[in-house]
């Protein structure tokens, strides 16, 4: 069982990858810190949803493809509302700003977050027809901490970069919330 999940890891990771992605040496170099940080991050995100959510190979096989999907779609919304946020700070710091301009950006900022609080419900629906409603409600609570989590963990390698130490997980022993490892 446990070769057959390792598989499944490795085709999935496989899968959410570019096929021409060049595969940095262990620790990475360091012009390649940025590219291999996010490839860290993905292969720690798919073995977390695939541990978490106990994914069948077969399941495996059709979750992660269509959660990358998602997650691109997600990325590319949160550049927009990231931008959107520095806008919104320069014009917070002007006595002068145009008012109308604050108002254009608070609220693409809200249809920016009904936009994806509707992916993730799309997402959830589409794939509720392969996994069970435990791992539905699971991928739902993921899907919801995965921002703080990534968040922690790129503190975390900021920090252990910083001070050349090797850092723990996301809490005592090493585990984030509920005794689970953390990302």
């Amino acid at each position: 069982m446990l070769a057959l999940l390792a598989v499944a890891l490795l085709a999935t990771a496989a899968l959410a990858q570019p096929p021409d992605a060049p595969t940095p040496p262990a620790g990475g170099p360091p012009g390649d810190a940025p590219r291999w940080g996010k490839e860290r991050i993905e292969t720690i995100i798919i073995g977390k949803f695939s541990t978490e959510l106990n994914l069948t190979p077969d399941q495996a096989e059709k979750f992660f493809p269509r959660f990358k999907q998602m997650q691109n779609s997600v990325e590319e919304m949160m550049r927009d509302q990231h931008e959107r946020r520095e806008q919104l700070d320069a014009l917070s710091q002007d006595p002068k700003a145009d008012k109308s301009k604050v108002t254009e950006l608070v609220d693409q900022n809200a249809q920016h977050q009904e936009q994806m609080l509707k992916m993730k419900q799309d997402f959830l629906k589409d794939v509720s027809s392969f996994l069970t409603p435990q791992q539905i409600s699971r991928c739902s609570i993921l899907m919801d901490e995965l921002p703080q989590r990534i968040h922690q963990f790129i503190e975390q390698r900021r920090e252990m970069r910083e001070h050349g130490g090797m850092g723990g997980g996301g809490g005592p022993g090493g585990h984030g919330p509920r005794g689970r490892e953390g990302y």
